[in-house]
This record gives structure tokens, sequence and C-alpha cells, in this order.
């Protein structure tokens, strides 16, 4: 299981920054890759209530692809092509069966992980688009490194022994340090990001990046799973590693573009 964990960091790493560098065609691609396997492995855990997959799968598409050649505009275009598919669905299919609750689980899935990765297009899609997705996937990955060493050295207070009994309050707040200490990392290559707000997209990264995972983890306890699938060996499946990007990318978008928004250029994408 080690060796398996190590060989996915190996591998996967060097591709995922490749990615953001490259930008363009290559991140719509590991985005919309991210969109399907991330809603495959959530209709897979609910798969008992019955969740309309194709619906689900267009519709999550849909918000990647929108983001990506029509920015804001176009994922909104998106959504409301998705409430046309719904609509379609509940018209065209059988009564009964629960359909709203069919409909609802199906939907779900495409706010969180569909638009989660349109998110992640818009973040890289911005002016300065690279730096953001640098610090935006760093910062999530010193939050979980922190996190971790920090609770395994000092960590006493349960954080949330309902939804995951290991995690404790000291590594939270050692998982914003890491965020926090990343992001100033970014901000010294990027003159153009003032201090002050490299320190509170840190602590957004940070703090929605563990929401991000312990709601993945409620469903998970929910649903009586531990991973979400076993595509990354040793990590789980792709929700399991990227959890918490949904909720950081979407939480970043939107405080880069209220903190900056004559630098990001947000409003003419």
């Amino acid at each position: 299981m080690f060796k398996g964990r190590i060989l996915v960091a190996v591998l996967g790493i060097p591709l995922v920054v490749a990615v953001m560098v490259l930008g363009g065609y290559a991140f719509l691609a590991a985005a919309a890759l991210l969109a399907l396997v991330g809603l495959h492995e959530y209709y897979s855990l609910i798969r008992p209530y019955h969740p309309n997959l194709l619906v689900g799968y267009f519709a999550g598409l849909g918000c990647v692809a929108g983001a990506y050649f029509g920015g804001l505009g176009g994922m909104a275009l998106a959504v409301a092509g998705a409430i046309v598919l719904f609509f379609l669905w509940a018209m065209g299919g059988p009564i009964g069966n629960h359909l709203v609750g069919r409909i609802s689980i199906t939907a779900f899935g495409v706010l969180w992980v569909g638009l989660g990765a349109a998110h992640l297009v818009l973040l890289r899609n911005l002016e300065h688009g690279m730096a953001f997705t640098i610090l935006v996937v760093g910062g999530t990955w010193a939050s979980d490194t922190f996190a971790f060493i920090v609770g395994k050295l000092i960590g006493r207070h349960r954080l949330a022994p309902r939804i995951s009994p290991k995690k404790s309050v000291e590594g939270s707040l050692g998982g914003l340090a890491g965020a926090v200490i990343f992001a100033l990392g970014v901000k010294i290559y990027n003159g153009w990001l003032p201090v002050h707000d490299a320190v509170i997209l840190g602590l957004v990264v940070g703090l929605l990046g563990q929401w991000g995972d312990l709601f993945e983890s409620a469903i998970k306890r929910d649903m009586h799973v531990k991973d979400s699938g076993r595509l990354l060996r040793g990590h789980g499946g792709i929700l399991d590693r990227f959890d918490s990007l949904l909720f950081a990318g979407m939480a970043a978008y939107w405080t880069a573009v209220l903190l900056l928004p004559d630098v990001v250029g947000a409003w003419r994408r």
C-alpha cells in the first residue's frame, strides 16, 4: 500500500504541475476528466438511490466546457441547460419511484463535482491564472501535509469525531498555517499579489479545503464506505484526492474576483 501511494505521487505530481503550467486544452481535458470520474464515483456511492448517470455526466461536463469556452456566462448557460435536462427527464420518465429524490441527488453531484471542476477552469483562465491555480493546488497539498504532521505530533482535541475521528483541532490549525505559508511563497514570485491578499487566499484555501475533505468524509460515512473508489492505488478514488480542491478552487476564484478585480480581469471573461 505504501509503495502504491509513493508511485501515484511520483507519477501524479509532475503531471498535475505540467497541466497547471500548460493551461489551455490540457487543463480543460484534466478538469473534464476530474468531473467525469468524480461524478462516476459519487453516483457509484449513491447507486442504491438510482441517480440518472447520463443526465449527470452531460450536465457536469457541460459546466466544465461552458466555463472554458464562455467564462461565467458559459457556465451559467450550462447550468440552465442542466435544468432543462432534469425537466425533460421528469417529463419523459415514469412518475413515482421517488423521482424528486432521484433528481435531487443527481443534480447535487453536478453542483458539487461539476461546478467545482468548472471553477478550477475559471480560475486557471483568469489573468495570472497559473499563479492562482498553483496557489490553490499547492496550498491544498500543503494544508493536508501540515495538518497530518501537526495532528500526529500534538493533536489532542478531536475536530469532527462523528465524521473523521483522526482529525484534530491542532492539525486543522496547522493545515491553515501550511496553506498560508505556501500562499506567501507564491507571493514572493508574483509581485502583483499583495501580502495581505495572499494571506487571505491562503486562509480561504486552507479552510475550505478542509471543509471539502470533511464533506466527502461525511458522505462516505453515511454510505458506509472507506474510499470513493480504487483508481489511485493506495489513495482511494479521485474524490478522495481532489475533494478539497472542489471547495477550495470555487472559494479561491470568488475571493480573487472580490479582492483583486483589476488584476484578474474576471468580469471580462
